[in-house]
């Protein structure tokens, strides 16, 4: 094998850091169309045909045809159920008036297809004087969460007493909005909604109804009439409307809702030579939760002759259903099947899609594609903007301009985009701050220098050119802001300043003209930050002299839904689209993943509204069916989602892989979904089951992995993994030897022996640096297990978790009483201190402030009634006893008693609930440790000292745990009885070794009690978690 400086150039051409732009005509490829009937041209029509049957198309026909017929084009109106449908259609109808034989020039004033509630919007500002903007959800949904914390904080409302607590729920602000949608959907007024309420008893509809009065009048005090798009529809429908339209053209009918449908049919032109063509189908109306119904559509009635059905879908792809044995086979099986499409059959990434189920499993997908080297576009409907890394970053970086993070929240700036750091440069740089000032930790140094006007000290030579980078890059990011707002900038501006600062526009740019699955992730972020400046250029607008940076921050952060983004791109991204069902209704892929067809996911039969019961209000509405009449809705919730499967499986035109999971015997358990023989069934496809563990030949395992993925860095594992292997056949691994020689002569990344970087040999040999002292609780933990106690302590620099913060201030408390101050001074600032740190939602403080008053009395109470036969020598005791040479037990003692026979006792406050058997007291190693550091020392000026000879030496006649915090009605206690010299000796004796375990460079792991909550999991090679990191 030729050496590194041997090797040949790499021959692959490398591109530019900064690639050029120019733009290119795009070139559409557009086949005539043959119909078996001519193309409507007057009268009243109805289009209806399965998915891929062509209805659209014939929409598209009947438009340019008529618009060639010399139309007049003001006259025609196009109108789609939603903004993306209309804008694929606008896009189709281009292209067909841009190519052919015919020449089409016309002149329109204005856009010949809109949405229903683009149309809504235009009409009601023709016909309203005033100005009128329509809100996206997230926003509406933000402004109703506002309203429901004053109703929460002020006690307003006519909420139930039972409801008020989960006022500042998401989810309870989540089902009110869809509620109060799908009331001003079908035309509900406050008082109607309250007399409902009040009719049937169902006082949620009472309470929502007065709600909806204050919405809308909080609404009004803006000084611009603000609208959903469910309030524009039915706001139009109150006005005199025009008749303009001497052609109307619906797609996609059945995802209309009835105040929609309304709106249109009032449209519809009525003359002789009028046209209107409805097209849909029943079998895709899949937005009942929306509001949507066919009902429109069906009640729609043709002329005669004019009632078009064109029968089964003209796509006809080859099918594939796969059932794995885990989520990570499937998601294996899903890039492979993307990157050979794209690789061996030439498919363009943009005509691939991978479809699910939900937003939830959007995630998972995502990752396991971008690791496969797949580009992946995720539509701007289906992510929270907050949610983006990118604008998550930039939040924090404008927050950090005016109020300090916490210890997470600046580690997160400074390892995130702003900040450019890694976790391995950002642990150097704090060790290199403790270093510089050993007397505050490194991410309090940190915090302080980034503070306006600290000047940077000299360091010398204990920072690296790298740390001394990050750390000056994130205090100009800063002081960009700062400066933007001390010049009394905008909100836009001071988000500018920083953005501008960070350096990244370029990068991102230059990372997303090179394509690839870098590339479409650089979209992203790029499409994310121009949301974020959209998001804020509204807020100036709906807030004018108001709008702060603080309150621009916390509205983003607050919205739990979907930002509409504004479509500002000229060409489809070149990635794989991964949508939810939902998002890809009207759209068609050369091939389709639908994956993630389980039961609980597809279908997924929960009620929408529960809380509310929104079905019984809407059956009411619409059906007349009285709430109290008892309905099941399983049976049409479950035709909606095999709706909705239908919807997702016919979006292919060539290929069709269906994926499901099932794994009875996984932690958790996962089965195929219902719906999954119903397909095999009805289109004759045997249903494939793959695994992920290797295949077995012979006996022998196999190098062959159950999937395969076709990609350099699969490829590049199997045949480390198997000349790894010492188990592996001979002949097996010479040739992974010969075909990793190849391709680390080629430059492959990750053939060469060089980068094999491995978790299964330690990486120095050098013993770690232990200090002498062991605290008695480091001992047992170290007993239980050295790779925890350890490894477990290297998260120093993060937040401390609030149930550590309140034992301190347990013990703290139990101090202040041991050295005389009044209890009820004592408890009044313990308490007060306890509301200061707490992170809580506001529902949740009295009851954690009240639990914590009562630990404090009970642990008053504990002293009061059992403390009379002691004598209190110390609170905190501080303790330094030697037990051999280079061993010595340090710690403190919370109550260190003696009792009339001049035998001193342990006493050791625990915070927690649970309590100890007798038997696990007995053997408890913490109290066990003070025993022996007390028998080998002595109690001098308020401290456990070093005996001064061996004769001198406290008498020790046991050591208690007190639990303060159970649920019992009596404070119980664990006594250990007093240790034997034989017990102490053997004690002893064990430290040294425990020191030894604690050195490393090898760590022993074991198998103990506290494994359920430990946080190393994942590198532990006696879990499963952690067996894949550390057997390779």
């Amino acid at each position: 094998m030729a050496s590194p400086t041997e090797r040949p150039a790499n021959p692959v051409p490398v591109l530019p850091p900064n690639p050029g732009v120019r733009l290119v005509s795009r070139d559409p490829e557009i086949t005539e169309r043959e119909w078996p009937i001519a193309l409507p041209k007057r009268g009243r029509w109805r289009v209806t045909g399965a998915a891929g049957s062509g209805v659209t198309s014939f929409l598209v026909d009947t438009v340019v045809e008529k618009l060639r017929s010399g139309a007049d084009p003001d006259g025609i109106l196009v109108i789609t159920a939603s903004k993306e449908a209309g804008t694929r259609l606008r896009r189709q109808l281009h292209d067909r008036l841009l190519t052919g034989d015919h020449d089409t020039d016309f002149v329109s004033s204005a856009p010949l297809v809109r949405s229903v509630h683009s149309l809504a919007f235009a009409l009601l500002r023709q016909l309203h004087d005033e100005h009128i903007r329509l809100i996206t959800g997230a926003e509406q949904d933000g402004v109703i969460r506002e309203l429901l914390a004053g109703h929460a904080t002020d006690g307003r409302g006519d909420w139930p007493a039972e409801m008020r607590p989960a006022l500042t729920f998401v989810g309870f602000a989540r089902q009110l909005r869809d509620l109060l949608l799908r009331a001003v959907e079908r035309g509900l007024s406050p008082e109607d909604l309250e007399e409902m309420g009040r009719r049937f008893r169902r006082p949620l509809w009472t309470a929502a109804g007065a709600f909806l009065r204050e919405y809308e009048q909080t609404m009004a005090l803006t000084g611009t009439h603000n609208y959903s798009a469910s309030e524009l529809v039915a706001a139009v429908l109150e006005r005199e409307l025009p008749t303009q339209w001497h052609t109307v053209i619906v797609d996609d009918a059945q995802h209309l809702d009835p105040k929609s449908g309304e709106l249109i049919a009032r449209l519809l032109p009525t003359g002789p030579d009028g046209l209107s063509v409805i097209g849909g189908d029943p079998e895709q109306s899949v937005f009942h939760f929306r509001g949507a119904s066919p009902a429109f559509f069906r009640g729609y009635t043709p002329d005669p002759d004019k009632d078009v059905d064109f029968g089964a879908s003209r796509r006809q792809p080859s099918m594939r259903i796969v059932v794995s044995d885990s989520a990570s086979t499937e998601n294996s099986i899903i890039a492979d099947t993307a990157r050979r499409a794209h690789l061996q059959d030439g498919v363009a990434w943009s005509d691939i899609a991978v479809v699910v189920r939900s937003t939830a499993q959007i995630r998972g997908v995502r990752r396991a594609l971008l690791a496969a080297g797949v580009p992946v576009h995720i539509s701007p409907t289906d992510v929270v903007l907050s949610e983006q890394n990118l604008v998550s970053a930039l939040l924090l970086g404008v927050r950090a301009l005016s109020e300090e993070l916490t210890a997470s929240e600046l580690q997160q700036l400074i390892i995130g985009p702003v900040g450019g750091a890694d976790p391995v440069t950002l642990r150097r740089l704090l060790r290199g701050l403790r270093r510089h000032n050993p007397e505050a930790r490194g991410m309090d140094t940190l915090a302080e220098l980034l503070r306006p006007g600290v000047e940077l000290p000299d360091f010398g030579d204990i920072l690296t050119q790298r740390e001394w980078d990050i750390l000056t890059r994130l205090r100009g990011v800063l002081e960009s802001g700062r400066t933007a707002l001390q010049e009394q900038g905008s909100v836009e501006e001071v988000l500018w300043a920083v953005w501008q600062a960070t350096g990244l526009s370029d990068r991102l740019l230059a990372a997303a003209l090179r394509g690839g699955a870098t590339g479409s992730q650089a979209d992203r972020d790029l499409d994310a930050v121009m949301s974020l400046f959209d998001s804020a250029g509204d807020f100036v607008e709906r807030h004018p002299g108001t709008a702060s940076v603080t309150s621009f921050v916390d509205h983003v952060r607050e919205q739990e839904l979907p930002t509409g983004m504004r479509d500002r791109r000229s060409a489809t991204p070149d990635a794989v689209a991964l949508l939810t069902a939902h998002g890809s209704v009207g759209q068609e892929f050369h091939t389709v993943v639908v994956a993630g067809v389980q039961e609980n996911s597809w279908p997924t039969l929960s009620e929408t509204g529960s809380l509310f019961e929104q079905e019984d209000l809407l059956d009411f509405v619409d059906r007349g069916i009285e709430p109290d009449v008892p309905v099941s809705h399983t049976v049409s919730r479950l035709q909606e989602e095999r709706r909705l499967l239908h919807v997702a499986v016919t979006r292919a035109t060539e290929k069709l892989l269906v994926t499901a999971v099932d794994n009875l015997e996984a932690s958790e358990p996962v089965e195929t979904s219902r719906f999954i023989e119903e397909l095999a069934t009805a289109h004759e496809v045997p249903v494939e089951h793959v695994s992920g563990e290797p295949e077995t030949t012979g006996g022998e395992e196999s190098y062959s992995p159950g999937v395969r993925i076709l990609s350099r860095s699969s490829v590049v594992a199997e045949l480390r993994r198997a000349v790894s292997d010492p188990g592996a056949r001979d002949d097996v691994r010479r040739q992974a030897a010969r075909q990793l020689a190849r391709l680390a002569e080629a430059g492959v990344p990750g053939a060469e022996p060089e980068q094999w970087w491995t978790t299964t040999t330690p990486s120095v040999d050098t013993p770690l640096e232990i200090r002498t002292g062991l605290s008695p609780s480091r001992i047992e933990g170290v007993l239980n297990c050295p790779l925890r106690a350890v490894l477990g302590r290297l998260d120093e620099e993060g937040d401390t978790p609030i149930a550590m913060v309140r034992g301190t201030l347990a013990h703290s408390y139990l101090e202040a009483l041991g050295r005389g101050v009044d209890e009820e001074y004592a408890r009044l600032l313990t308490v007060a201190a306890l509301r200061t740190v707490l992170n809580e939602p506001e529902w949740r403080v009295p009851g954690e402030v009240a639990n914590f008053q009562r630990l404090l009395e009970r642990t008053k109470l504990w002293l009061d009634n059992s403390r009379s036969a002691f004598t209190q020598l110390g609170v905190e005791v501080p303790v330094h006893v030697d037990i051999s040479e280079g061993v010595r037990i340090d710690g403190r003692i919370d109550r260190l008693e003696e009792d009339t026979g001049g035998n001193v006792y342990v006493v050791d406050l625990k915070t927690g609930k649970n309590v100890p058997s007798k038997d696990n007291a007995q053997e408890n190693m913490q109290l066990a440790a003070y025993q022996l550091a007390l028998s080998r020392g002595e109690f001098v000026d308020g401290e456990v000292r070093t005996s001064s000879s061996p004769g001198v030496a406290l008498e020790v006649g046991g050591a208690s745990l007190v639990f303060p915090a159970s649920a019992l009605v009596k404070v119980p206690t664990r006594e250990q009885a007093a240790r034997s010299e034989e017990q102490l000796d053997e004690l002893a004796a064990v430290l040294p070794r425990l020191q030894h375990d604690m050195a490393g460079p090898r760590l022993i792991a074991r198998i103990n009690p506290t494994c359920s909550t430990c946080p190393i999991t994942g590198i532990c090679p006696v879990q499963n978690e952690g067996r894949t990191v550390t057997d390779g």
